[in-house]
């Protein structure tokens, strides 16, 4: 399959609607870390062979039904967590040609390092949760997806089960990487996944 580039998942607008990313926030900055999120870790739960499959049917519009339940209720949630946990620590410091500075205004102060520390916990946590949800469903429901259940031989970036997901360090964390641990508990009756966006996907 030719490689598809730039195809986002995710719209900044949904980004914005399912995290605390404030509307202010330029898209500059959000656009480079949906590409990130969905490299480092959506392609490594979905696998390349899938993952370039959603890929070609955002762009040409040809999503089935199944592809297009497991990308707005799944994929898209888990993605969103997982940008903003990357991006979070750019929210608050920015580089430029000199150096690292942080944001300042005349009404807010920076946090310092050990409450962006927890907060990024708090919101690894949330990542985590998606990551596990969705591995659940695909490995549940492998049978929907043809090209995740049976990979391309020549799949260089197969799917695997713990994803690396590169962090500030934290005490008492000596692996301080996203742990995609097999996830076996039942899920809670029948809710369906509460407040996923409905936004088309964004090209």
């Amino acid at each position: 399959m030719a490689y598809i580039p730039n195809v986002y998942f995710i719209t900044t607008t949904y980004l914005r609607e399912k995290t605390p990313i404030q509307d202010n926030t330029d898209d500059d900055i959000l656009y480079p870390f949906i590409t990130i999120s969905q490299d480092l870790t959506i392609q490594q739960i979905l696998g390349e062979t899938f993952y370039d499959t959603l890929k070609d049917g955002v762009v040409n519009n040809n999503l089935n039904n199944d592809e297009d339940y497991l990308m707005r209720n799944y994929i898209q949630p888990c993605l969103a967590q997982d940008v903003l946990y990357r991006v979070y620590p750019h929210l608050l410091a920015k580089p430029t040609n000199k150096s690292i500075s942080k944001e300042r205004s005349e009404y807010s102060e920076p946090i310092g390092l050990d409450e962006m520390r927890y907060m990024r916990s708090a919101i690894k946590d949330t990542a985590e949760f998606y990551a596990r949800r969705l591995q659940k469903y695909l490995n549940d429901y492998q049978y929907l997806f043809p090209t995740y259940a049976s990979p391309a031989s020549k799949d260089n970036m197969p799917r695997r089960p713990n994803n690396y997901f590169s962090g500030i360090y934290i005490p008492g964390n000596p692996t301080a990487g996203f742990n995609v641990k097999s996830w076996d508990e039942p899920y809670y009756g029948d809710n369906s996944c509460m407040g996923c966006g409905n936004n088309d996907y964004f090209i």
